[in-house]
């Protein structure tokens, strides 16, 4: 039975996991108080118990709208969603790393390999780091979002070949937010399906 989650959850807006990682020991959070676009905030959870909401740094929370994010299991590395200006059109995905000092690096935007003149969002990086699944409105997409992968390229230090996962994961109507589980034996994702 669902039960609400009171550290999470306020009376002033909306809250809502738009990241977790594959361990499920932490999840990222979007409020939006209706002050502003929202905000990404982390939290921990430990045996189902969520910490407190600790909001991320400003490099990354903008004037912005910033939608969607994933860490790395070893929490080295923070891929987000914003239509911050400066990027190659709609949402683009950005990645920020973690410093010496503890503090998240400024964001670096993706590139026009992973982001387009649409909306690339909501992104999840496998366990082991090397393949980042994102939803995209762009590239070979069916129609509305579709959900792809792209391989990281440890010589190029960037992620390349990009694919769609193809039906019937993906059909014509939106498919987002697909996650991975930690043994890379489950995946789900958030669609509109007639058996829905």
């Amino acid at each position: 039975k669902a039960e609400p989650v009171s550290k999470i959850n306020t009376a002033d807006g909306s809250e809502e996991i738009v990241g977790l990682k594959s361990n499920g020991e932490k999840a990222i959070v979007y409020v939006n108080d209706f002050s502003d676009f929202g905000d990404l905030y982390d939290c921990k959870i430990e045996n189902l118990n969520f910490s407190s909401l600790e909001k991320l740094d400003k490099n990354i929370n903008t004037k912005n709208a910033e939608i969607a994010a994933c860490l790395s299991n070893d929490e080295t590395k923070l891929f987000f969603a914003s239509d911050k200006p400066g990027g190659y059109g709609g949402i683009d995905i950005y990645l920020c790393q973690k410093l010496p000092n503890g503090k998240w690096s400024m964001p670096q935007n993706l590139g026009p390999t992973i982001n387009s003149k649409y909306d690339e969002d909501f992104p999840n990086i496998s366990p082991d780091g090397k393949i980042l699944y994102f939803s995209s409105k762009g590239h070979t997409s069916m129609g509305g979002y579709d959900i792809f992968s792209a391989t990281w390229d440890d010589s190029k230090k960037k992620f390349l070949g990009i694919q769609n996962l193809g039906y019937p994961i993906n059909t014509p109507e939106d498919n987002m937010n697909f996650r991975i589980s930690e043994s890379g034996k489950y995946g789900y994702i958030s669609a509109i399906r007639n058996d829905g």
